[in-house]
């Protein structure tokens, strides 16, 4: 398989060889894969139990002034 990479990312791979962490590129984009994965799946039944919680919780409306908030923190983290 041949992947290509970004330069953003390619350059991101060289500095982790450099560091001595990785012995090659491929141990890096392993190591990346295993994380997605751990991500991707070790996370699912948390979200679950969260829009679960979500769903049978009693609905509390909210106001302008908790959308504003939500806006604000949307904006300050974009």
């Amino acid at each position: 398989m041949t992947v290509t990479l970004p330069p953003a990312l390619n350059q991101l791979v060289d500095r982790l060889v450099h560091t001595g962490r990785y012995a090659d590129e491929g141990d890096v984009v392993r190591e990346a894969l295993r994380v997605l994965e751990r991500q991707e799946f070790d996370e699912s039944p948390a979200l679950e139990a969260a829009i679960l919680e979500g769903v049978v919780s009693p609905h509390q409306p909210y106001d302008a002034a908790v959308l504003d908030r939500i806006r604000r923190h949307a904006r300050s983290i974009a």
